[in-house]
């Protein structure tokens, strides 16, 4: 494969997270019809699938710099699949959250290879640079996933969306089997020691830098998190809007991910890693702030949410994306394991907090746009407070 087509590659593994929650939002009302259950038992099916992902990263990555990441693929989309049809024949909402933790513990191995993969072709901001076309193929997701969610709960209702994942997964799993060439050119046979384990922990967490950036990344997590898994709520709550008009304008929102992927890929040639992060913390902080004073005026309509939306996708996962690379790169000899790392701590974090803030919001747009602001406003602070290691001393 050539470094284009890797890169591509591991954006569609990525991408596979928010394909796997983006298609489920049009089905929202439909399983709660159908399944007799609450709506936020519904709306759980995101951050239960999230969490589940955190914990199998902390799996997944040691095991790929043991072993490999190609076998990793592997068993991991074969664990999703299982998952996919335990939901697909599930009969309450009970069997479906089993069914969606499969889905995400599987999933993990996606997202930690799939970065280390970027981190053992590439380091600086090289790497930032790589993870940022990653990161616009992986929008791919959240655009598309929403309009095949529709499509498929119209012609075979919530159970149909399944379907829909077990196909998208089938096919990066054929990809892996026949096209992957394996990256981890040196494995290590110590790498699932507990006393290794227990090390590598104790290096990430003792490094300034990858500390710093763990807690930022978590933060902007949040509010990503927290937008999906309330949003089909809010578009109809806040604005009577629902079907295929919220699946069509939701996957508008999704294509400030490519512009901002696209940008953050330039800038940072410009501007650096940190700098170009600042910026779009910046663009975070205004959009937050626009979109609660609006909504205080009660002066925000659809079409206005839609693009603040688009503004704040453009952003959100620059600063994510920056602070991967940031989080991963001092440590090249445990990519998989700093990639873990960061995956389980942003995620277990941010799917927690989002759990229990979807009752406190109960649909509504004001509250979770003031939350929002206050998010966005600490990241930016944080980002602006950060100074690097001079160069030449340890990060640490």
């Amino acid at each position: 494969m050539s470094r284009t087509a890797l890169i591509a590659f591991c954006g569609l593994l990525l991408s596979v997270s928010a394909f796997s929650c983006d298609i489920t939002l049009p089905a929202f009302f439909s399983m709660q019809r159908e399944l007799g259950t609450s709506i936020e038992l519904v709306q759980a099916v995101v951050p239960i699938f999230l969490m589940a992902q955190a914990i199998g990263q902390m799996a997944f990555g040691p095991v790929s710099d043991r072993f490999g990441r190609r076998p990793v693929i592997v068993g991991g989309l074969g664990l999703y699949l299982a998952g996919t049809v335990i939901a697909l024949l599930a009969q309450s909402i009970g069997a479906v959250h089993v069914g969606r933790a499969a889905q995400g513990f599987g999933s993990a191995c996606g997202i930690a290879v799939g970065r280390a993969v970027l981190r053992d072709i590439s380091h600086g901001p090289a790497l930032a640079q790589a993870m940022a076309l990653a990161m616009a193929i992986f929008a791919l997701g959240p655009i598309s996933a929403p309009l095949v969610g529709y499509g498929l709960v119209a012609l075979g209702g919530w159970r149909a969306i399944f379907l829909g994942m077990a196909l998208f997964a089938s096919c990066l799993l054929a990809f892996a089997l026949l096209r992957f060439k394996e990256t981890n050119e040196k494995p290590d046979p110590d790498a699932l020691r507990p006393a290794r384990l227990l090390h590598s922990l104790g290096r990430i967490a003792s490094n300034r830098q990858s500390r710093y950036f763990l807690l930022v990344a978590a933060a902007t997590q949040f509010g990503i998190i927290s937008f999906v898994s309330n949003a089909p709520r809010f578009f109809k709550s806040a604005f009577g809007i629902e079907g295929l008009q919220f699946a069509l304008l939701f996957a508008a929102t999704g294509l400030g991910i490519i512009l901002g992927q696209i940008a953050n890929n330039r800038v940072i040639a410009e501007l650096g890693v940190l700098a170009t992060t600042r910026v779009a913390a910046l663009v975070l902080l205004v959009v937050t702030g626009l979109m609660a004073a609006l909504s205080l005026a009660g002066a925000l309509p659809g079409w206005l949410f839609v693009c603040l939306m688009f503004s704040f996708n453009t952003s959100f996962l620059v600063v994510m994306a920056n602070a991967a690379s940031l989080v991963i790169d001092p440590h090249r000899e445990i990519a998989g394991f700093a990639s873990s790392a960061y995956g389980f701590f942003t995620q277990i974090t941010a799917s927690a907090v989002a759990i229990l803030t979807v009752p406190l919001y109960d649909g509504a747009l004001l509250p979770w746009a003031l939350s929002m602001l206050g998010v966005t406003a600490v990241v930016f602070a944080a980002l602006m407070a950060y100074r690097p290691a001079p160069v030449g001393l340890p990060a640490g």
